[in-house]
């Protein structure tokens, strides 16, 4: 299995969209037979996605990722599970292990606490249309 993060400071980088380096891991049997790192360059998301599907990644592990990229590569047949956040090495390990979706690489906000590794509906908190404070909303008519 080929699976690739993208890299910020040794940990998977907040937004895939704007990452600057991609680690792909390839492994067989349980043992890791390549490990290379890659430069990204600034592309549109389907020039990526297929950028991406010739480097044989089967799964992409990452934090913040749009809708537009996250569709180009599912359609490229990259699995994307995103939403996850930590030190690579340590995600990695858990990823093979199968325990990559404990709490410590979870985005906070973006699971549903009331099952476990479910995402919320509708995305993380972070992405609802903001509320003004006091819950008044823009088309609110004043008497």
């Amino acid at each position: 299995m080929t699976v690739a993060i993208p890299v910020w400071q040794e940990r998977v980088s907040p937004v895939f969209d704007a990452a600057s380096r991609l680690l792909v891991v390839r492994r067989h049997r349980g043992r890791t037979v390549e490990r290379k790192e890659f430069v990204l360059t600034a592309m549109p998301a389907e020039a990526l996605a297929r950028s991406v599907a010739e480097l044989g990644v089967e799964v992409l592990l990452c934090a913040a990722i749009s809708e537009t990229l996250r569709t180009a590569l599912e359609r490229a047949g990259v699995a994307v599970e995103a939403h996850l956040c930590g030190q690579v090495e340590d995600l990695l390990e858990s990823f093979h292990a199968g325990h990559w979706r404990r709490s410590e690489f979870r985005m906070p906000g973006c699971w549903d606490p009331h099952g476990p590794f479910r995402l919320r509906r509708g995305g993380c908190r972070s992405q609802k249309k903001m509320q003004p404070a006091g819950g008044a909303t823009s088309d609110h008519k004043h008497a």
